[in-house]
């Protein structure tokens, strides 16, 4: 083999008609020595390379033990009597869960209307616009379908809002098609708010997200939307 080195004696090893190896490890004469084989892994090493891992004689039967063992717990664990009903006990709980997120993902939804609704109220009209600036413990995504719905229902509106998450600052700003139309541009706005906190972003007309630094200035960085818009 190209790149090896060997000494004057090569061992070879044959395994029947299927396999002739170079080999200096440890082999037996005859493979029926070996007993049952079970192989328990299979993986790339190298490019070109697959290492597989087994285990044989005495250590198959410990294998099937373990595995018994793990089956069992697992049983004890769902509340089945019979293991050989495992499959259809997690089919059910799969079932289950569904359901449940299901039943969660609809709470979210009713809790979030509330939340917008109160969120709202504290919109001010500035000019053409109806501005609503606030800062919020949501994480982004959370406020990026906040910000869906305000484009949606609430055309005219420019809404920047604070995030902060874990002592992390962001921002977040949308602006309704109206809003748009009139001037208004989130990109812009928020490029300028998120700069008072040492942060930096931007985006679209329509929707826009930042990074912020110092939290303690979120304040002052929100008051500053409003001398943003057109007048």
């Amino acid at each position: 083999l190209f790149g090896e080195k060997y000494g004057k004696i090569v061992r070879v090893v044959r395994m029947g008609d299927c396999s002739i190896e170079f080999c200096g490890g440890t082999h037996i004469d005859n493979t029926a020595r070996i007993g049952l084989f079970k192989i328990t892994s299979e993986s790339s090493v190298a490019a070109g390379v697959r290492r597989i891992e087994g285990t044989t004689g005495r250590g198959v039967l410990d294998l099937l033990a373990s595995k018994d063992a793990l089956i069992s717990d697992a049983a004890r664990t769902l509340k089945v009597a019979n293991p050989q009903d495992l499959s259809k006990r997690a089919a059910q709980l799969e079932g289950e869960l569904k359901d449940t997120r299901r039943a969660l993902e609809a709470a979210n939804a009713k809790l979030s209307s509330a939340k917008l609704a109160a969120i709202i109220g504290g919109a001010k009209q500035v000019g053409a616009f109806k501005l609503l600036c606030a800062r919020l413990d949501m994480k982004p995504d959370a406020a990026r379908t906040l910000c869906d719905s305000i484009r949606a229902d609430h055309p005219d509106m420019v809404a920047v809002f604070a995030l902060v998450t874990d002592g992390k600052l962001n921002f977040i700003a949308c602006c309704g098609a109206d809003a748009v139309k009139a001037g208004a541009h989130a990109g812009n706005i928020l490029r300028e708010v998120s700069a008072v906190t040492g942060g930096r972003g931007g985006g679209r007309p329509d929707s826009a997200m930042s990074g912020g630094v110092d939290l303690s200035k979120i304040d002052e960085a929100l008051a500053k939307a409003e001398s943003l818009l057109p007048n």
